[in-house]
């Protein structure tokens, strides 16, 4: 199986043991990893012109279309952005012709384009869907070689993927399963988490970094309440927040760790840690689990 690999910009510099393991589960499942050329999802460039974040992204899909490829991203911001884009390609008429003739200057074209060439245009997949659909949880379990011990995990599934349906259809976003599913197949149990929904502060860090405190703050106290030894990500931008420095210093005193999903499924496939992170980046209460 291959599919056209979308890192994202927070990953390739700035959470590079996410990208890793990915890296190292896909190995591991057989799937290879085409590396294109993409520019940016065009998120950061959303709020400020429309138009330059659309293009950024229908670009990218583009691109993948040449290669006769999907589009698997592991960051769920980018998964949104990739989803917001064809959402406005596809309703704004104007904004369509006008992408259009620019991706013709660049010798590209999307088959999305209402009278576009026929065929199949690329599908958009967070690494979760992937997971989940594509690769599939029967297949994810014959290939577990060993069921890690039953700690209680609560989930951080990541607001991008979720909301709004209409737009992303990742999961049900009052009752999302596909995260749950992924980790309990790993012999980890995700906790019912009245907050695993909500954000994870990311997006107000920046104007307001008490609140965005608080409520990590708020989310370690109720996880270790429940009994969770982990709060698990799969989002780049959650799992930034909660490792930052000031975060990371509230998880530990609440005996908790953000751990990203890929380190759970790796090691249930029986990959050495080392392989999907650098040694001096394993927490100690990871090392050893199971």
């Amino acid at each position: 199986m291959r599919v056209a690999y979308f890192p994202g910009c927070q990953i390739t510099f700035n959470l590079k043991s996410y990208g890793r393991s990915v890296e190292a589960v896909m190995a591991a499942l057989g799937v290879t990893l085409v590396r294109l050329p993409f520019n940016c999802c065009g998120n950061p460039s959303r709020g400020k012109d429309l138009e330059v974040s659309v293009f950024s992204a229908i670009k990218n899909l583009a691109l993948a279309e040449s290669y006769g490829l999907d589009i698997m991203t592991p960051c769920k911001c980018c998964f949104g952005q990739l989803k917001y884009a064809l959402y406005w390609y596809e309703n704004r008429t104007a904004l369509r012709d006008k992408i259009d003739r620019i991706l013709a200057d660049q010798g590209l074209f999307y088959t999305g384009s209402p009278g576009g060439p026929p065929g199949k245009p690329p599908e958009v997949k967070h690494l979760l869907s992937f997971l989940y659909h594509d690769i599939g949880i029967g297949t994810l379990k014959e290939k577990i070689t060993r069921r890690l011990a039953p700690e209680k995990i609560a989930l951080q599934h990541g607001c991008h993927a979720l909301r709004p349906f209409s737009v992303t259809g990742f999961d049900n976003p009052a009752a999302p399963r596909i995260f749950k599913a992924l980790v309990n197949i790993t012999g980890l149990g995700a906790i019912d988490w009245s907050l695993e929904t909500e954000c994870c502060g990311s997006p107000v860090a920046r104007d307001n970094e008490a609140l965005a405190l608080k409520m990590i703050t708020h989310k370690a106290e109720t996880a270790r309440r429940e009994g969770a030894a982990y709060i698990c990500t799969a989002c780049t931008h959650c799992q930034i927040q909660y490792q930052g420095k000031e975060a990371a210093h509230i998880l530990s005193n609440k005996n908790i760790l953000a751990v990203t999903y890929p380190l759970f499924l790796g090691a249930a496939l029986g990959i050495p840690l080392a392989e999907m992170t650098t040694e001096d980046s394993i927490p100690p209460e990871f090392k050893y689990l199971g």
